[in-house]
Order: structure tokens, then C-alpha cells, then sequence
């Protein structure tokens, strides 16, 4: 049931009167740059929100364990409320990390429409979290746990969507998780003279390679986007590193390196040299 449900959110075109405006002020509030790479999760190499999810999520269902635990209630219940509270105040930073990813999807327009219901679900499970909490505050404590449960029903819908954008639309995922180190040895890719044109793409032993050259030489990375698998081979150079025309990620030429977001993990390196006029590219030892 869940999964036709998914299915129809994401091909249901009235929510997209919702889902630009809202992307487009996402993008206001978080431009790209310093902070917008943190909520990634640049500096760990993967996506920061899936990580952060975790965390309201148990104290919440640690909560609602704590409301049925046997004993004496005065425990529990302090338990609880205070469980609840904890999971309100981790809920901003995981809600900012998901807006993050969300608002860089760019043209994937039918995973902005389930990450927005995603994002939907988990708000309706927050209301319900913090009328809880002022129940429990208030000595309402069957009251705060009955809301608990009502906010559960949300966590779960909102938990099977947004693992259906990862696991069915591979939102976070890198795209060159499955590269081969190919090829071992120099090998013929193109003549010298198509970099005067920019960057260009070959494709050896199975894979999609983008080479080019700047003052410090010719360099070669893995031509798919490990962000959502733009080609790089249509990007532009711009001081020393090469940019998806995508979603506008920025990688170090020389190292693969992740230098802005969206992406959080480092292109795959290749050498590249030229010899008689032709480059030749082989995987880095």
C-alpha cells in the first residue's frame, strides 16, 4: 500500500504549484556555500541527514517505551517527557539537513514531490510531538502519551518515504559507488587537440571518463556525478576545478576532491597524459 502511494506522489503533478515556490525559497534561505555544505555532510563524505534522522527517532520511541514501563509512573513519566523534549530540539537540525538536499534536487521533479509529503509527515509527527510535550509538561501524561502515538503514525510514513527516496530513487546515493578501476594500464583516449574545446568525455573498459587540461596539465575524473549523476563532460572549468552543470557541485581536477556541494563524495581519479599528440588515461595506482 505504501509503495503505491509512493508511486503516486511521485507522479502527482498538482503538488509541483507547492513544490518550486517552496524550493525556490529554500534556495534563498540556504544559498550554496559553507553552511549548505555542512548540512550535506561534505566534511564526513556522506549525506549528514540520514544520520541525524536517527536521533529524534529514538528518543522519541524511547518515549513512548517508557510511557508502557511497568513500576513506579513518577520515573517513566519524568523519563518520557524529557525524552520528548530532547527529540523536539533534535528535530531542527535534522529537518534544516533534509531542506538542504531537498531544495539541491534541481529538475528531479518527482523526488521533490515525495520529499516534500516526506517532509509533510515528519511536520505532522513534530505537532504531535509537541502537544505531547506541553501534556507531559502539564501532569497530562496519558494525554502526552496518546499524542506520542499519533506522532508515531507520522514518523512512519515519513520514515517509509524517505527511504523510498533513497533505496528506489537513490537520493544520497553516490553514483560511482560501482566504478571499476579500469583501465590498469595507458590507453588511448582521444587527440590533444579536443581540449582546446574544454572538457571532454571517453569512454574506456566501461567507463565514463571526463579529461581536461588546464595551466598545471591534463587531468581525468569520472565523468558521472557522484551527486545525482550529472555529466561533467558538460561542465565548465573554473579555477582549477570542474563544476556540474547540474546542481552546480565543484570538484578539484587534480584530486577528485569535493569542493562544494550538493555532492558529498569525491569524484574518482584518473592520469592523464599527453604522448604524441594523444591523451592516454589510465586508473590511478
Amino acid at each position: 500500500m505504501l509503495a503505491k502511494l509512493a508511486r503516486r506522489i511521485y507522479k502527482a503533478e498538482q503538488l509541483d504549484a507547492i513544490v518550486e515556490p517552496l524550493a525556490d525559497a529554500a534556495n534563498k534561505v540556504l544559498p550554496p556555500g559553507g553552511v549548505k555544505d555542512l548540512l550535506h555532510g561534505k566534511q564526513l563524505g556522506h549525506a549528514l541527514h540520514p544520520m541525524l534522522v536517527a536521533v529524534p527517532i529514538g528518543f522519541n520511541v524511547g518515549a513512548s517505551l517508557l510511557d508502557f514501563a511497568p513500576g513506579k509512573r513518577g520515573g517513566p513519566r519524568d523519563g518520557a517527557r524529557r525524552l520528548t523534549g530532547a527529540a523536539l530540539l533534535a528535530t531542527l537540525p535534522t529537518a534544516l539537513s533534509g531542506l538542504a538536499d531537498w531544495s539541491s534536487l534541481g529538475a528531479n521533479i518527482g523526488e521533490k514531490r515525495v520529499g516534500l509529503i516526506h517532509a509533510g509527515a515528519n511536520t505532522f509527527a513534530t505537532t504531535f510531538y509537541l502537544a505531547s510535550w506541553f501534556a507531559r509538561r502539564a501532569g497530562r501524561h496519558g494525554l502526552g502519551a496518546a499524542l506520542s502515538v499519533l506522532g508515531g503514525g507520522g514518523l512512519v510514513i515519513g520514515g517509509y518515504l524517505g527511504g523510498h527516496l533513497a533505496y528506489v530513487n537513490a537520493v544520497g546515493v553516490n553514483r560511482n559507488a560501482d566504478a571499476q578501476p579500469e583501465p590498469a594500464d595507458w590507453t588511448d583516449a582521444a587527440p590533444a587537440t579536443d581540449l582546446d574545446q574544454g572538457p571532454i568525455r571517453v569512454e574506456l573498459d566501461g567507463q565514463a571518463i571526463v579529461v581536461v587540461r588546464d595551466t598545471h596539465g591534463v587531468h581525468a575524473l569520472g565523468a558521472i556525478c557522484s551527486h545525482l549523476g550529472g555529466p561533467l563532460d558538460e561542465g565548465e572549468l573554473k579555477d582549477g576545478c570542474l563544476v556540474c552543470p547540474w546542481h552546480g557541485s565543484e570538484f578539484d581536477v587534480t584530486t577528485g576532491e569535493v569542493i562544494r556541494g550538493p555532492a558529498t563524495v569525491p569524484q574518482p581519479k584518473y592520469e592523464a597524459r599527453v604522448e604524441d599528440g594523444r591523451v592516454q588515461v589510465r586508473a590511478r595506482e
